[in-house]
């Protein structure tokens, strides 16, 4: 952080640096001059507490608040400080007001209703979020939110399916709330206007929805979708294409709750209700009427428009793989990326086997001692993770060697253990 300091400031820097320092056993002199030093740069200059604890390097924002109050000074109220740290730069990412039109609103209430988590992480503040294995997803998110917020990219591991997504992030401005709104508070706003209506239907699309081309008997079919738990959000998805003259199948029963998925073989939690266009040219009437954002739906919307109706399937199916093929492999790439990151950030290290209880013979599955071991590495990477950090090492090794003398000592005694 670049901050100015004066050789007092620095010098007590260095105190407070200092292995084991005890406030409350320091003269008043020294008391008196950290003290001022807080209060400078608190009050006067406005640096946070967890910037201050930056400057200093080896404390946290906690303890520098509990240094305060030991001290007697009041911190500043966090919203002051927050505020005055980003137009005063010391925060790294200011947040904008959303300043886009009436479509891009019902755009992103309809991607929010999809695919976004949504939350006020405090005061005046938005936070949006997603997981996606799509490179497509990612870059519809990012161009969404990086004009107003900063967005933040973190790899994630799935421990459901034994797999790796990356987690998009943003914190927003305040004018965002909107997106904290029911799912019903604007319906009747969106529906009131055709523009909306279509940006609304758009949105859908590109969070839950799909433009499908697949074979119909020797002929080429073109339809949409949009999938969703919410039989009162697809029922107005139904309303909106309907207005339009779209001539939308009503809602139906897609996926049964307790189906398994047939990739992973997760069970579903609840039922799965699709809303369709089948009919060939209502579906390119659609996709021409609305702007779709994301990547892939772009290139399959492309494609949908390039065929024409009765199309023979055989003249269609290559250009059909060579798309799903690219997709594929973009997604297996960005998965790829997800995984060495999160290993990256999450080292697992090989443990020695002592590190983990041996079976027990008779115990359990009857599994060897490496075997167990084995599959307890493969079912706890993150545990692994943290023992590859030396102060865990340490707690583990400790607690294995109190378990050996304490065994040792009853067994001297003519214990027997099992």
């Amino acid at each position: 952080m670049d901050i100015e300091l004066t050789r007092e400031e620095r010098q007590v820097i260095e105190l407070l640096r200092t292995h084991k320092l005890s406030i409350k056993h320091l003269d008043e002199e020294r008391r008196q001059m950290i003290r001022q030093f807080i209060e400078h740069l608190h009050h006067e200059k406005g640096i946070s507490l967890t910037d201050m604890a930056k400057l200093v390097g080896n404390k946290t924002s906690g303890y520098m608040s509990w240094l305060a109050r030991q001290l007697g000074i009041q911190p500043r109220d966090f919203e002051e400080a927050r505020l005055a740290g980003i137009h005063t730069k010391v925060r790294k990412y200011e947040r904008k007001p959303f300043d886009g039109t009436d479509e891009d609103k019902a755009y992103l209430l309809a991607f929010r209703h999809g695919d976004l988590s949504a939350s006020v992480p405090f005061a005046t503040a938005i936070r949006i979020s997603m997981s996606t294995t799509h490179p497509a997803q990612a870059d519809l998110f990012t161009s969404l939110f990086s004009p107003y917020g900063h967005v933040y990219k973190h790899p994630r591991y799935k421990k459901d399916t034994k797999t790796y997504e990356w987690n998009f992030s943003t914190i927003l401005h305040e004018s965002f709330g909107f997106l904290l709104d029911t799912r019903d508070k604007h319906r009747e706003w969106i529906a009131a206007d055709e523009s909306r209506a279509l940006s609304y239907v758009a949105g859908l699309i590109d969070a839950e929805g799909n433009v499908g081309v697949y074979p119909n008997a020797r002929t080429t079919a073109i339809t949409i979708s949009i999938w969703n738990t919410d039989t009162e959000l697809l029922e107005f998805c139904h309303r909106c294409l309907s207005q339009l003259g779209l001539k939308p199948l009503a809602p139906y029963l897609n996926k049964e709750v307790g189906t398994v998925t047939s990739k992973y073989h997760i069970v579903r939690r609840k039922d799965y209700y699709r809303v369709m266009i089948a009919n060939f040219e209502n579906s390119q009437s659609l996709i021409r009427r609305i702007s779709l954002r994301h990547q892939e739906k772009l290139e399959r919307s492309e494609l949908a428009l390039s065929i024409a109706k009765g199309e023979l399937w055989e003249n269609v199916k290559s250009r059909v793989q060579k798309l799903q093929d690219k997709f594929k492999q973009q997604r297996i790439q960005f998965v790829k990326e997800a995984e060495q990151e999160f290993l990256k950030k999450h080292p697992v290290n090989v443990t020695p086997p002592s590190f983990f209880p041996p079976q027990r013979p008779g115990f359990g599955s009857g599994m060897s001692s490496n075997e167990n071991n084995s599959n307890q590495e493969s079912r706890h990477p993150q545990l692994l993770g943290q023992l590859s950090c030396p102060w865990a090492l340490t707690f583990v090794a400790q607690s294995y060697l109190v378990d050996a003398l304490i065994r040792k000592r009853l067994i001297s005694r003519g214990v027997t253990i099992a």
